[in-house]
């Protein structure tokens, strides 16, 4: 990751999932850019706490902030880059995060342990075939051959090239054509992604039945 602008504040706040913590305490220690603003981060939070005495909150509350970081409404902050991805209005962007709450809008995917939603991208997107990807945690996604573009945007949980780079929420991903590759899904979360497909794949290997 380049730096940690997107996931910064939730790093303060003690939000994050493990994976991506761990992953952002790597970052931290490497560059110092990332590493100022994260504190001067921790120290605002940390003032506070002081400042303001500890309330409990209603259970109204309570409940959309937990609908607003575990729900369907986590991924709102995408809506803007979602649009962009598929060549959407943002209202069709939002009403797409929206459903993938909804099990009835997924289909198995091409290997076991995956799952495809399609998605009717704008036309700036004709030729593309767009789809939202699920991938269990450490599924494995086999090597495969790219005739044409194939454009990913992460987000949630996270992938692991067979070459060792990462890919995390917020961030995207360029396959060009005749570029071949295999990724795994990190543990923690699903790998949760928007991907736009041009042209076909090839797999090296025949691929498992999805169950």
């Amino acid at each position: 990751m380049e730096h940690l602008d997107d996931i910064l504040a939730e790093w303060a706040l003690g939000t994050l999932d493990s994976p991506a913590w761990e992953a952002a305490e790597r970052h931290l220690s490497t560059c110092s850019r990332c590493r100022v603003e994260a504190d001067r981060l921790s120290m605002a939070r940390q003032g506070l706490s002081m400042a303001v005495p500890p309330v409990e909150p209603p259970a109204a509350v309570l409940q959309a902030l937990m609908e607003r970081m575990e729900g369907p409404r986590r991924f709102e902050r995408f809506a803007d880059r979602v649009a962009a991805f598929f060549d959407l209005s943002r209202e069709r962007a939002l009403e797409l995060l929206e459903s993938l709450a909804d099990p009835s809008r997924w289909m198995p995917g091409p290997v076991e342990g995956s799952a495809l939603m399609p998605v009717e991208a704008g036309p700036a997107r004709e030729g593309m075939m767009g789809a939202m990807l699920r991938l269990n945690p450490g599924i494995h996604y086999p090597l495969h051959t790219h005739h044409g573009r194939e454009l990913n945007l992460v987000l949630e949980g996270g992938l692991r090239e067979d070459t060792g780079h990462e890919v995390w929420p917020g961030e995207e991903q360029e396959k060009t054509d005749g570029s071949a590759h295999g990724f795994s899904a990190l543990r923690g979360p699903a790998c949760l992604c928007a991907t736009l497909l041009e042209g076909a794949i090839s797999f090296e290997e025949e691929l498992a039945t999805p169950g």
